[in-house]
């Protein structure tokens, strides 16, 4: 059975697709997902229908193995958000291979328009034919016939075998595919046939955009947040398997410059707002790091200090827990640790500091504002008791974004008591902040 492919990270959306199209689609909010079924010689595709927002996986990345592994299904963007205008988008939608953009309500119906109408889930499929293959034709890769069979044109140039055993053009690329022709194909040879340099055309546009996605004005924003949040993320993992180094908080500071970028150039609180939710479904170090940057906004600290303090301090705060001599700590609840863990815990700041300095060449002052992220204005927090005017104001906007975070659900009902223990300035940065990304 030929199937549509859905990646949409909205259940509603998910579930409205699989309501409608039973068997005829797979739909899965996970790009990773999704790869295992473009992975699967078992699982014959018609066309990928993609919303980016998968924090877990490149979107790039995604459009580059989908490329390899199926050259000729069409991929096509589903823009819930309405970010993506195809005119001003198109180098970016052209150079991805990407066939079109779908607004995001349609029917499962209505996402089948751009494929031949009489397209057939029920398509016979042989497992051991359907990966692209290097052929004996040098220079070119060799796919499934029945791959095309859902596509009203011909994505690229493609060739077929004469008796000869030599390639012949059987359709220019755009061209219009006759069904009849293509099935009288089949039944001569499974395969159809493209030149390998059309495909890595692509896969390079691919990559040289993957390098510069946040400094091209037509790249989709949606994407953008994604990829940041992506690209930091996996930063974080790496650094949990060895210590900082000067190329790592060079790294750093590249991406928390890109975020800001983000931040800065939203305009909707409803943009804002899915950003925060975005940073909190990848991390917690980014959710801390992304609210940091929109409490310094609302605070208007400059643009450097915000970028060079406050940012570096927020993603490199933790680092130590990320390698205790009690295992990773990072997203366990302090009061559930065991009292020399939680003993441990408590000086972790310090410790966090100490080998950053040991390791790298940060500033003193980034250091400071690590040491003092648990710490209060009134003296009340670890591991120090720091207050007063020795509390950093970095330290002091880091601190309550913790406290905040550490008190998940309970925080509304906790706010008063919680917020009590900073300035008032402060306390009400947050409250503005949380009113921000609340709006529906």
């Amino acid at each position: 059975m030929s199937q549509i492919l859905f990646v949409h990270r909205d259940p509603e959306f998910t579930s409205r697709i699989k309501e409608e199209a039973g068997n005829q689609a797979l739909a899965t909010p996970s790009m990773l997902q999704a790869l295992q079924w473009i992975s699967d010689p078992s699982v014959a595709i018609s066309g990928i229908y993609l919303n980016p927002n998968d924090t877990r996986y490149s979107a790039l990345h995604f459009l580059e193995i989908a490329l390899l592994r199926r050259p000729a299904t069409p991929v096509f963007l589903i823009d819930s958000e309405n970010e993506i205008d195809p005119q001003s988008h198109y180098d970016f939608l052209s150079q991805s291979n990407v066939k079109g953009v779908f607004k995001g309500r349609e029917s499962f119906r209505e996402f089948l328009s751009p494929l031949r109408m009489e397209f057939n889930p029920d398509v016979a499929i042989d497992p051991h034919s359907r990966p692209t293959l290097k052929s004996q034709h040098e220079g070119h890769l060799a796919i499934p016939v029945q791959d095309f069979e859902g596509l009203r044109f011909f994505p690229f140039d493609v060739f077929i075998e004469d008796e000869a055993k030599s390639l012949r053009l059987l359709g220019p690329s755009q061209s219009k595919i006759d069904p009849e022709y293509l099935n009288a194909v089949k039944a001569k040879s499974p395969w159809l046939f493209v030149k390998e340099s059309t495909v890595l055309e692509i896969r390079e546009s691919l990559r040289k955009t993957q390098s510069a996605y946040t400094r091209i004005e037509n790249f989709p924003s949606a994407w953008k947040t994604a990829e940041v949040l992506f690209g930091a993320r996996n930063l974080l993992r790496e650094f949990q398997k060895g210590p900082a180094s000067d190329g790592f908080v060079e790294h750093a500071h590249l991406l928390l410059s890109d975020l800001f970028g983000l931040v800065a150039s939203m305009k909707s609180t409803t943009s804002l707002a899915r950003l925060i939710e975005m940073a909190k479904d990848c991390d917690r170090t980014l959710h801390c790091t992304t609210l940091a940057i929109l409490m310094a906004k609302i605070l208007k600290q400059e643009h450097s200090s915000i970028v060079e303090i406050l940012g570096m301090a927020s993603f490199l705060q933790d680092i130590s827990l990320f390698q205790s001599p009690f295992g990773n700590l990072a997203d366990l609840p302090p009061e559930n640790l065991p009292s020399d863990a939680r003993a441990w815990f408590n000086q972790h700041p310090l410790i966090s500091a100490d080998l950053l300095a040991k390791n790298t060449t940060l500033p003193e002052v980034i250091l400071q504002v690590i040491r003092q992220h648990h710490e209060r204005r009134d003296r009340s927090g670890f591991p120090n008791g720091v207050g007063g005017m020795q509390l950093h104001p970095m330290a002091e906007i880091l601190s309550i974004l913790n406290a905040y975070l550490d008190a998940g659900e309970s925080f509304s009902s906790n706010s008063d008591e919680i917020c009590s223990h900073y300035s008032e300035r402060v306390s009400h940065a947050l409250y503005n902040l949380l009113n921000l990304v609340d709006t529906p």
